[in-house]
């Protein structure tokens, strides 16, 4: 028996159909039509959430690989910071050790100045004494 359309179901005789399988037999075809279609639709159900799961899955990897650069891109550039720097550093201590060199030249300049100022102080003195001018 054919239940497919709702014109077939009409023409049918349900009398002889019931005399001859009986209300349960009935029963179970209406249930073995229910079933079919319950399971076609799980099936439609199903192959729609496999697409869907290939795109979400396409969609993560696109993602990870998104995540990947950026931490690719993120140890390049902090390499490369690190590298500059150090290059800083390096440039920063011997700036530091330059003045470190100009400060002490410059003390010791101040001292020999400071005994030149003296000497020539002296040297006036006696100079002075020489000539006979009497000096404070």
């Amino acid at each position: 028996m054919d239940v497919s359309t709702a014109s077939s179901v009409a023409s049918v005789d349900w009398p002889t159909i019931i005399s001859q399988v009986g209300f349960g037999g009935i029963i179970f075809g209406a249930f073995m039509f229910l079933l079919k279609w319950v399971l076609k639709t799980q099936e439609k159900i199903l192959d729609n959430s496999k697409e869907e799961r290939a795109t979400a899955q396409s969609v993560v990897q696109g993602f990870l690989k998104t995540l990947e650069q950026i931490n690719i891109t993120s140890n390049e550039y902090h390499k490369q910071s690190t590298e500059a720097h150090a290059y800083q550093r390096a440039e920063h201590e011997k700036i530091m050790d330059g003045l470190n060199n100009v400060c002490v030249t410059t003390r010791q300049h101040t001292e020999c100045l400071e005994k030149i100022k003296q000497n020539l102080d002296e040297q006036g003195k006696v100079l002075l004494r020489i000539n006979g001018y009497k000096h404070d």
